[in-house]
Parts: C-alpha cells; structure tokens; sequence
C-alpha cells in the first residue's frame, strides 16, 4: 500500500518537495490544499492541479470527521486508530458487507 498522494504529476511532486512552495497535500483527509501565508495554519482546499489542470480526488475531511464521531472519538484523542492518524482509513479495501 503506497503512501503516496493519489496525484502526483511533475509539477505538484516538485511542489510538494519544496517547502518554499505553498502547495500541500494532507493524506490524512485525502485533500489538497494551498497555504494561506498569514502565519497561522490555514490553508485553501484546491479541486484542480495548479500546474497540469487535471482534477484532483475530492477530500474526505468530512468522512473523516463522520467517522470520528460514530466511534464517539475526538480528533486529539489518544484513542484515535492508528489508521485514522493517516491516510491507511481510506486506502484499505471496503470490508466486505454482512450478506
């Protein structure tokens, strides 16, 4: 299982890379973003590749946070599944259903 972001042409690799660069990629939420230079942490979710225009995997913020709570969870606690603290959640194949 690769954890590398599902997009990666040669432009958002070589952004990636730089930390210069404002482009960032959160696997954890599977979402793409680029970095509001204020001096604190936000950041603006982007749909479109800045350099090769292809459409990016939509993110999975909210699933993420659905998911939390149907575990009754928060997103500090230290109980939170290790494969919740990346993108393992979203990258493991569905479990097959109870039928």
């Amino acid at each position: 299982m690769s954890d590398e972001p599902p997009h990666m042409c040669e432009g958002m690799a070589r952004a990636l890379a730089d930390l210069d660069v404002p482009v960032l990629y959160f696997d954890r939420f599977r979402e793409y973003s680029i970095r509001v230079e204020d001096g604190g942490s936000a950041s603006l979710a982007i749909e479109y590749c800045p350099f090769c225009g292809i459409e990016l995997p939509s993110s999975l913020r909210v699933q993420w946070f659905d998911r939390l709570d149907q575990l009754g969870l928060e997103p500090e606690s230290s109980a939170l599944p290790l494969d919740l603290r990346t993108g393992a959640w979203w990258r493991r194949p569905p479990e097959p259903s109870g039928r």
